[in-house]
Protein backbone atom coordinates (compact mmCIF):
# COMPACT_ATOMS: atom_id res chain seq x y z
CA UNK A 1 0.00 0.00 0.00
CA UNK A 2 2.99 2.27 0.54
CA UNK A 3 4.21 1.35 -2.89
CA UNK A 4 1.31 2.54 -4.18
CA UNK A 5 0.50 5.51 -2.34
CA UNK A 6 4.13 6.62 -3.30
CA UNK A 7 3.77 6.25 -6.82
CA UNK A 8 0.67 8.10 -6.71
CA UNK A 9 2.38 11.06 -4.90
CA UNK A 10 5.41 10.28 -7.47
CA UNK A 11 2.69 11.31 -10.42
CA UNK A 12 1.07 13.98 -8.65
CA UNK A 13 4.08 15.75 -8.30
CA UNK A 14 5.48 14.98 -12.28
CA UNK A 15 1.70 16.39 -13.00
CA UNK A 16 1.95 19.78 -11.16
CA UNK A 17 5.75 20.22 -12.79
CA UNK A 18 4.18 19.45 -16.52
CA UNK A 19 1.25 21.98 -15.73
CA UNK A 20 3.45 24.77 -14.24
CA UNK A 21 5.87 24.44 -16.61
CA UNK A 22 3.45 24.63 -19.54
CA UNK A 23 2.20 27.83 -17.39
CA UNK A 24 6.13 29.15 -17.26
CA UNK A 25 5.92 28.96 -21.21
CA UNK A 26 2.78 30.41 -21.49
CA UNK A 27 3.99 33.29 -19.37
CA UNK A 28 7.24 33.63 -21.61
CA UNK A 29 5.41 33.99 -24.72
CA UNK A 30 5.57 37.09 -26.32
CA UNK A 31 2.04 39.14 -27.09
CA UNK A 32 0.71 38.63 -30.64
CA UNK A 33 1.75 42.10 -31.33
CA UNK A 34 5.39 41.66 -30.41
CA UNK A 35 5.67 38.54 -32.53
CA UNK A 36 4.13 40.23 -35.21
CA UNK A 37 6.80 43.15 -34.93
CA UNK A 38 9.17 40.80 -34.75
CA UNK A 39 8.42 40.12 -38.15
CA UNK A 40 8.84 43.04 -39.97
CA UNK A 41 11.47 42.79 -43.21
CA UNK A 42 10.85 45.57 -45.46
CA UNK A 43 10.06 48.78 -44.81
CA UNK A 44 7.32 50.87 -47.03
CA UNK A 45 10.36 52.58 -49.22
CA UNK A 46 11.64 49.11 -50.19
CA UNK A 47 8.34 47.66 -51.68
CA UNK A 48 7.70 51.26 -53.75
CA UNK A 49 11.09 49.72 -55.47
CA UNK A 50 9.50 46.47 -56.74
CA UNK A 51 6.91 48.06 -57.77
CA UNK A 52 6.75 48.52 -62.74
CA UNK A 53 4.59 51.32 -63.05
CA UNK A 54 1.32 51.15 -64.74
CA UNK A 55 1.08 47.62 -63.09
CA UNK A 56 -0.37 45.93 -59.85
CA UNK A 57 1.63 43.20 -58.36
CA UNK A 58 0.47 40.89 -55.46
CA UNK A 59 2.73 40.44 -52.57
CA UNK A 60 3.81 36.36 -52.19
CA UNK A 61 7.40 36.33 -50.69
CA UNK A 62 5.96 36.93 -46.88
CA UNK A 63 6.50 40.44 -46.80
CA UNK A 64 6.23 42.52 -43.79
CA UNK A 65 5.92 46.35 -42.98
CA UNK A 66 5.40 48.62 -40.22
CA UNK A 67 4.45 52.14 -40.04
CA UNK A 68 2.41 55.04 -37.84
CA UNK A 69 -1.19 55.95 -38.82
CA UNK A 70 -0.76 59.74 -39.74
CA UNK A 71 -4.48 59.68 -41.50
CA UNK A 72 -7.69 57.54 -41.17
CA UNK A 73 -11.55 57.98 -41.44
CA UNK A 74 -12.21 59.91 -38.09
CA UNK A 75 -13.75 63.16 -39.99
CA UNK A 76 -14.41 60.68 -43.37
CA UNK A 77 -12.16 62.47 -45.31
CA UNK A 78 -10.42 59.81 -45.90
CA UNK A 79 -12.51 56.94 -47.16
CA UNK A 80 -12.38 53.64 -46.22
CA UNK A 81 -8.58 54.20 -45.83
CA UNK A 82 -5.86 54.31 -43.55
CA UNK A 83 -2.50 55.98 -44.52
CA UNK A 84 0.59 54.69 -42.52
CA UNK A 85 4.19 56.13 -42.39
CA UNK A 86 7.48 55.01 -41.54
CA UNK A 87 11.18 56.69 -41.99
CA UNK A 88 11.61 56.19 -45.11
CA UNK A 89 7.94 56.62 -46.88
CA UNK A 90 4.13 56.46 -46.83
CA UNK A 91 1.46 54.09 -48.37
CA UNK A 92 -2.31 54.20 -48.44
CA UNK A 93 -4.35 51.04 -46.97
CA UNK A 94 -7.89 50.73 -48.83
CA UNK A 95 -9.89 49.00 -46.23
CA UNK A 96 -13.40 47.95 -46.44
CA UNK A 97 -14.87 49.38 -43.55
CA UNK A 98 -16.28 51.67 -41.57
CA UNK A 99 -15.42 53.80 -37.78
CA UNK A 100 -11.71 52.44 -38.95
CA UNK A 101 -10.42 55.37 -36.46
CA UNK A 102 -11.34 53.32 -34.03
CA UNK A 103 -9.58 50.41 -34.82
CA UNK A 104 -6.34 52.40 -36.04
CA UNK A 105 -6.10 55.61 -34.18
CA UNK A 106 -4.03 58.19 -35.58
CA UNK A 107 -0.64 57.44 -33.76
CA UNK A 108 -1.08 53.97 -33.47
CA UNK A 109 1.72 51.89 -34.99
CA UNK A 110 0.58 48.81 -37.05
CA UNK A 111 2.41 45.92 -38.69
CA UNK A 112 0.97 44.88 -42.16
CA UNK A 113 1.72 41.05 -43.48
CA UNK A 114 1.24 41.54 -46.79
CA UNK A 115 1.41 38.08 -48.24
CA UNK A 116 -1.69 37.74 -50.68
CA UNK A 117 -2.59 41.89 -50.57
CA UNK A 118 -1.97 43.85 -53.68
CA UNK A 119 -0.22 47.30 -54.34
CA UNK A 120 -1.02 49.10 -57.64
CA UNK A 121 -1.59 52.98 -58.03
CA UNK A 122 -4.57 55.59 -58.01
CA UNK A 123 -3.60 58.68 -60.49
CA UNK A 124 0.27 57.64 -59.61
CA UNK A 125 0.00 56.65 -56.22
CA UNK A 126 0.26 53.45 -54.81
CA UNK A 127 -2.08 52.35 -52.65
CA UNK A 128 -2.37 48.72 -50.97
CA UNK A 129 -5.44 46.04 -50.86
CA UNK A 130 -7.14 42.80 -50.84
CA UNK A 131 -7.45 42.51 -54.65
CA UNK A 132 -7.69 43.71 -58.05
CA UNK A 133 -10.10 44.76 -60.49
CA UNK A 134 -9.10 44.63 -63.76
CA UNK A 135 -12.23 45.82 -65.94
CA UNK A 136 -10.36 48.19 -66.96
CA UNK A 137 -7.11 45.73 -68.44
CA UNK A 138 -5.24 49.62 -68.79
CA UNK A 139 -5.39 51.03 -65.73
CA UNK A 140 -6.39 48.19 -62.90
CA UNK A 141 -7.48 49.49 -60.03
CA UNK A 142 -6.48 47.98 -56.76
CA UNK A 143 -10.04 46.77 -54.16
CA UNK A 144 -9.97 47.10 -50.72
CA UNK A 145 -8.98 44.62 -47.94
CA UNK A 146 -12.32 42.84 -46.62
CA UNK A 147 -13.10 43.52 -43.33
CA UNK A 148 -13.10 40.10 -42.42
CA UNK A 149 -9.51 40.04 -42.91
CA UNK A 150 -8.46 42.39 -40.83
CA UNK A 151 -7.04 41.23 -38.04
CA UNK A 152 -4.95 38.30 -40.53
CA UNK A 153 -2.90 41.75 -42.63
CA UNK A 154 -2.88 44.30 -39.38
CA UNK A 155 -1.62 43.90 -36.24
CA UNK A 156 -1.85 47.14 -33.93
CA UNK A 157 0.99 47.35 -31.98
CA UNK A 158 0.42 50.00 -29.91
CA UNK A 159 0.25 54.01 -29.96
CA UNK A 160 3.50 55.80 -30.58
CA UNK A 161 5.14 59.48 -31.10
CA UNK A 162 3.48 61.03 -34.22
CA UNK A 163 6.00 61.71 -36.98
CA UNK A 164 6.97 65.65 -37.04
CA UNK A 165 5.71 66.23 -40.62
CA UNK A 166 8.01 67.29 -43.01
CA UNK A 167 8.54 71.30 -43.83
CA UNK A 168 8.10 71.71 -47.96
CA UNK A 169 7.92 74.43 -50.27
CA UNK A 170 7.09 74.20 -53.28
CA UNK A 171 9.97 73.03 -55.74
CA UNK A 172 10.60 70.25 -53.09
CA UNK A 173 7.23 68.53 -53.69
CA UNK A 174 8.51 65.24 -55.21
CA UNK A 175 6.97 62.08 -55.91
CA UNK A 176 9.25 60.65 -53.10
CA UNK A 177 6.95 62.77 -50.92
CA UNK A 178 3.47 60.67 -51.78
CA UNK A 179 1.09 59.87 -48.85
CA UNK A 180 3.53 61.98 -46.42
CA UNK A 181 2.60 64.17 -43.45
CA UNK A 182 4.03 67.08 -45.05
CA UNK A 183 3.62 71.03 -43.66
CA UNK A 184 3.78 73.90 -46.23
CA UNK A 185 4.48 77.62 -44.85
CA UNK A 186 3.63 80.69 -46.00
CA UNK A 187 0.37 79.92 -47.70
CA UNK A 188 -2.34 81.17 -48.45
CA UNK A 189 -6.09 80.24 -50.41
CA UNK A 190 -6.50 82.01 -53.49
CA UNK A 191 -8.71 84.98 -53.56
CA UNK A 192 -11.21 83.15 -54.81
CA UNK A 193 -11.29 80.19 -53.03
CA UNK A 194 -11.32 82.38 -49.72
CA UNK A 195 -14.36 82.18 -47.38
CA UNK A 196 -15.45 79.53 -49.70
CA UNK A 197 -16.84 76.20 -48.61
CA UNK A 198 -14.13 73.57 -47.54
CA UNK A 199 -15.99 70.36 -49.66
CA UNK A 200 -18.65 70.33 -51.54
CA UNK A 201 -21.20 68.85 -48.90
CA UNK A 202 -24.78 69.77 -51.17
CA UNK A 203 -23.52 67.36 -54.32
CA UNK A 204 -21.36 65.23 -51.74
CA UNK A 205 -18.17 65.21 -54.26
CA UNK A 206 -14.74 65.71 -53.74
CA UNK A 207 -14.09 69.56 -54.14
CA UNK A 208 -10.66 70.95 -54.70
CA UNK A 209 -9.64 74.72 -53.09
CA UNK A 210 -6.49 76.33 -54.69
CA UNK A 211 -3.54 77.48 -52.00
CA UNK A 212 -1.09 79.28 -52.98
CA UNK A 213 2.42 79.61 -51.61
CA UNK A 214 3.34 83.36 -51.57
CA UNK A 215 6.76 82.97 -53.32
CA UNK A 216 5.26 81.18 -56.00
CA UNK A 217 3.42 78.06 -57.13
CA UNK A 218 -0.11 76.08 -56.15
CA UNK A 219 -1.09 72.89 -54.18
CA UNK A 220 -5.30 72.13 -54.62
CA UNK A 221 -6.67 71.16 -50.94
CA UNK A 222 -8.58 68.16 -51.68
CA UNK A 223 -12.30 67.29 -49.52
CA UNK A 224 -14.43 64.83 -49.70
CA UNK A 225 -18.26 66.25 -49.72
CA UNK A 226 -18.57 63.43 -46.81
CA UNK A 227 -16.27 65.36 -44.51
CA UNK A 228 -17.80 66.14 -41.24
CA UNK A 229 -15.83 69.94 -42.06
CA UNK A 230 -17.20 70.13 -45.59
CA UNK A 231 -19.90 73.04 -44.32
CA UNK A 232 -17.04 75.11 -42.99
CA UNK A 233 -15.09 77.81 -44.75
CA UNK A 234 -11.99 78.60 -45.50
CA UNK A 235 -9.82 81.19 -43.79
CA UNK A 236 -8.61 84.66 -44.91
CA UNK A 237 -5.00 85.41 -44.18
CA UNK A 238 -2.08 83.16 -44.71
CA UNK A 239 0.28 80.74 -42.67
CA UNK A 240 0.81 77.07 -42.70
CA UNK A 241 -1.31 73.83 -43.89
CA UNK A 242 -0.35 70.04 -42.43
CA UNK A 243 -1.82 67.52 -44.63
CA UNK A 244 -1.01 64.22 -46.78
CA UNK A 245 0.64 64.82 -50.05
CA UNK A 246 -0.46 63.35 -53.31
CA UNK A 247 -0.15 64.08 -56.89
CA UNK A 248 -3.21 63.57 -59.47
CA UNK A 249 -1.92 63.98 -63.15
CA UNK A 250 0.03 67.57 -62.89
CA UNK A 251 -2.08 68.62 -59.46
CA UNK A 252 -0.30 68.79 -56.48
CA UNK A 253 -2.52 67.91 -53.77
CA UNK A 254 -2.71 67.89 -50.04
CA UNK A 255 -5.47 66.33 -47.68
CA UNK A 256 -5.93 67.40 -44.57
CA UNK A 257 -7.84 65.51 -41.53
CA UNK A 258 -9.12 68.63 -39.80
CA UNK A 259 -9.71 72.09 -39.99
CA UNK A 260 -7.02 71.77 -36.60
CA UNK A 261 -4.44 71.33 -39.61
CA UNK A 262 -4.89 74.64 -40.97
CA UNK A 263 -3.15 77.54 -39.02
CA UNK A 264 -3.81 80.78 -40.83
CA UNK A 265 -2.29 83.99 -38.34
CA UNK A 266 -0.90 86.19 -40.78
CA UNK A 267 -2.21 88.45 -42.68
CA UNK A 268 -2.29 88.05 -46.70
CA UNK A 269 0.64 87.92 -48.52
CA UNK A 270 0.83 90.10 -51.58
CA UNK A 271 4.07 88.86 -53.70
CA UNK A 272 2.24 86.03 -55.02
CA UNK A 273 2.81 87.12 -58.48
CA UNK A 274 3.31 83.92 -60.65
CA UNK A 275 3.57 80.18 -59.79
CA UNK A 276 4.76 77.44 -61.27
CA UNK A 277 2.06 74.26 -62.38
CA UNK A 278 4.30 71.79 -64.00
CA UNK A 279 8.43 71.02 -63.77
CA UNK A 280 10.15 68.38 -64.32
CA UNK A 281 14.45 67.59 -64.92
CA UNK A 282 14.68 63.96 -65.51
CA UNK A 283 17.07 63.85 -62.19
CA UNK A 284 15.63 61.19 -60.06
CA UNK A 285 15.37 58.51 -62.73
CA UNK A 286 17.74 55.58 -63.83
CA UNK A 287 20.26 56.59 -66.28
CA UNK A 288 20.48 54.91 -69.99
CA UNK A 289 17.09 53.34 -69.61
CA UNK A 290 13.45 53.47 -71.27
CA UNK A 291 12.08 56.53 -70.11
CA UNK A 292 9.46 55.81 -67.43
CA UNK A 293 8.13 58.16 -64.98
CA UNK A 294 4.40 58.09 -63.32
CA UNK A 295 1.86 59.47 -65.33
CA UNK A 296 4.15 60.71 -68.52
CA UNK A 297 3.58 58.44 -71.91
CA UNK A 298 6.12 57.46 -74.24
CA UNK A 299 4.68 55.41 -76.93
CA UNK A 300 6.17 54.87 -80.16
CA UNK A 301 4.04 55.18 -83.20
CA UNK A 302 6.22 53.86 -86.17
CA UNK A 303 8.69 51.00 -84.88
CA UNK A 304 9.63 50.63 -81.32
CA UNK A 305 12.20 53.67 -80.62
CA UNK A 306 11.42 55.03 -77.48
CA UNK A 307 12.52 58.05 -75.49
CA UNK A 308 15.70 57.11 -72.94
CA UNK A 309 16.77 59.27 -69.95
CA UNK A 310 20.65 60.56 -70.80
CA UNK A 311 23.33 61.94 -68.39
CA UNK A 312 25.73 64.28 -69.99
CA UNK A 313 27.95 66.67 -68.03
CA UNK A 314 26.33 65.99 -64.48
CA UNK A 315 22.89 66.38 -66.23
CA UNK A 316 19.81 63.90 -67.02
CA UNK A 317 17.70 64.77 -69.84
CA UNK A 318 15.04 62.75 -72.00
CA UNK A 319 16.61 61.86 -75.44
CA UNK A 320 15.49 59.93 -78.11
CA UNK A 321 17.15 59.18 -82.11
CA UNK A 322 16.55 56.40 -84.52
CA UNK A 323 19.91 55.53 -85.02
CA UNK A 324 20.49 51.80 -84.43
CA UNK A 325 16.33 51.18 -85.41
CA UNK A 326 17.01 50.42 -89.23
CA UNK A 327 13.82 51.47 -89.86
CA UNK A 328 12.53 53.45 -92.77
CA UNK A 329 10.29 55.52 -90.66
CA UNK A 330 10.75 56.14 -87.03
CA UNK A 331 7.82 58.14 -84.97
CA UNK A 332 7.66 58.49 -81.47
CA UNK A 333 5.92 60.13 -78.68
CA UNK A 334 6.79 61.54 -75.13
CA UNK A 335 3.28 63.12 -73.72
CA UNK A 336 3.14 64.51 -70.01
CA UNK A 337 0.63 63.93 -67.51
CA UNK A 338 -2.54 66.15 -68.18
CA UNK A 339 -2.40 69.59 -67.24
CA UNK A 340 -5.60 71.59 -65.98
CA UNK A 341 -5.51 75.17 -67.02
CA UNK A 342 -9.23 76.17 -65.90
CA UNK A 343 -7.84 77.38 -61.88
CA UNK A 344 -5.15 79.74 -63.73
CA UNK A 345 -4.30 82.30 -66.34
CA UNK A 346 -1.36 83.43 -68.51
CA UNK A 347 -0.11 79.99 -68.74
CA UNK A 348 3.27 79.28 -70.70
CA UNK A 349 5.00 76.52 -71.57
CA UNK A 350 9.14 76.69 -71.70
CA UNK A 351 11.56 73.78 -72.19
CA UNK A 352 15.07 73.35 -73.21
CA UNK A 353 16.65 71.01 -76.33
CA UNK A 354 20.04 70.00 -77.56
CA UNK A 355 20.35 68.05 -80.86
CA UNK A 356 23.66 66.11 -81.98
CA UNK A 357 24.79 64.66 -85.49
CA UNK A 358 21.67 66.77 -87.19
CA UNK A 359 21.11 65.38 -90.72
CA UNK A 360 17.04 66.15 -90.97
CA UNK A 361 14.87 64.54 -88.01
CA UNK A 362 12.64 66.65 -86.50
CA UNK A 363 10.97 66.99 -82.74
CA UNK A 364 7.84 68.67 -82.76
CA UNK A 365 6.15 70.31 -79.64
CA UNK A 366 1.97 69.51 -79.79
CA UNK A 367 -1.01 70.31 -77.90
CA UNK A 368 -4.10 68.52 -77.55
CA UNK A 369 -7.83 69.51 -75.82
CA UNK A 370 -9.61 65.88 -76.81
CA UNK A 371 -6.37 63.23 -76.03
CA UNK A 372 -8.04 60.75 -73.94
CA UNK A 373 -4.84 59.72 -72.17
CA UNK A 374 -4.95 56.09 -72.99
CA UNK A 375 -2.52 55.52 -75.55
CA UNK A 376 -2.45 55.88 -79.51
CA UNK A 377 -2.01 59.85 -79.48
CA UNK A 378 -2.21 59.68 -83.42
CA UNK A 379 -6.11 59.31 -82.97
CA UNK A 380 -6.29 62.32 -81.42
CA UNK A 381 -6.48 66.28 -82.07
CA UNK A 382 -2.51 68.11 -81.94
CA UNK A 383 -2.41 71.68 -82.81
CA UNK A 384 1.69 72.06 -82.97
CA UNK A 385 2.98 75.23 -80.56
CA UNK A 386 5.64 77.22 -82.00
CA UNK A 387 8.47 77.09 -80.42
CA UNK A 388 12.90 76.83 -80.72
CA UNK A 389 14.09 73.31 -81.31
CA UNK A 390 17.43 73.27 -81.63
CA UNK A 391 19.52 72.34 -84.96
CA UNK A 392 22.33 72.61 -86.78
CA UNK A 393 24.75 70.44 -85.02
CA UNK A 394 25.52 68.05 -87.89
CA UNK A 395 29.27 67.17 -86.97
CA UNK A 396 28.64 66.42 -83.35
CA UNK A 397 26.77 67.72 -80.24
CA UNK A 398 25.19 71.31 -80.16
CA UNK A 399 27.42 73.72 -78.23
CA UNK A 400 24.65 74.74 -75.63
CA UNK A 401 20.85 73.78 -75.03
CA UNK A 402 18.68 76.03 -76.91
CA UNK A 403 15.34 77.91 -74.51
CA UNK A 404 12.16 76.66 -76.41
CA UNK A 405 10.99 80.66 -75.55
CA UNK A 406 7.58 81.57 -73.49
CA UNK A 407 5.22 78.90 -75.28
CA UNK A 408 1.89 80.59 -74.67
CA UNK A 409 -0.98 78.72 -73.95
CA UNK A 410 -3.64 81.45 -73.13
CA UNK A 411 -6.43 80.87 -74.56
CA UNK A 412 -7.08 77.13 -73.54
CA UNK A 413 -9.17 75.76 -70.40
CA UNK A 414 -9.82 72.57 -68.96
CA UNK A 415 -7.43 69.48 -69.05
CA UNK A 416 -5.13 69.61 -72.10
CA UNK A 417 -2.08 67.24 -72.96
CA UNK A 418 1.37 68.78 -74.32
CA UNK A 419 3.70 66.40 -76.18
CA UNK A 420 6.84 65.61 -77.96
CA UNK A 421 6.78 64.03 -81.62
CA UNK A 422 9.64 62.75 -83.04
CA UNK A 423 10.08 62.02 -86.73
CA UNK A 424 13.14 60.19 -87.95
CA UNK A 425 14.58 57.24 -90.14
CA UNK A 426 17.53 54.88 -90.29
CA UNK A 427 17.43 53.23 -93.50
CA UNK A 428 19.27 54.09 -96.77
CA UNK A 429 22.36 55.32 -97.29
CA UNK A 430 23.98 57.47 -95.78
CA UNK A 431 23.17 60.67 -96.86
CA UNK A 432 19.58 59.67 -96.88
CA UNK A 433 19.25 58.94 -93.44
CA UNK A 434 17.73 61.44 -90.35
CA UNK A 435 18.67 59.93 -87.30
CA UNK A 436 19.01 63.29 -85.45
CA UNK A 437 19.50 62.84 -81.65
CA UNK A 438 17.24 65.45 -79.54
CA UNK A 439 17.71 65.81 -76.06
CA UNK A 440 14.71 67.61 -73.83
CA UNK A 441 15.42 69.07 -70.73
CA UNK A 442 13.54 71.46 -67.80
CA UNK A 443 10.23 70.96 -69.18
CA UNK A 444 7.97 74.18 -67.14
CA UNK A 445 4.29 75.35 -67.08
CA UNK A 446 4.25 78.51 -65.19
CA UNK A 447 0.76 80.51 -64.66
CA UNK A 448 -0.72 83.86 -62.58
Amino acid sequence: MKQGYVQKLNQLFFFLFVCCGACTRSREMPPTSALAAEQVNASIKSIYNTHIAGNAEQFVNNEVIRGIVTANDATDNFYKSIVIQDSTAAITLKLDGFSLSALYPIGMAVVVKLNGLWMGEYGGMLQLGGGIDRSDPQFPAILPLPSSLFQKHIVSVGLQKMPEPIEVGYDQLHDSLHSRLVKLNQIQFAENDTAAFFGDWVNKVTHSLSLKFCSGGTVYLRTSGFAKFAKQKSPNGSGSVTGIYSEFGSQRQLMIRDTSDVHFTNSRCSNNIGYTLFYEDFEQYPVSSTLNIPLWQNIPELAKQDFQIQRFQQNSFASVTALGSQESVISSWLILPPVQLNNSTHEQLGFLTRDAFDNGASLEVLLSANYDGRGQPWKAKWQPLKANIANGASNGIGASWVKSGNISLHGYKGQVFIGFRYTGSDLGSLTGKRNTNFWVDDVKITAQ
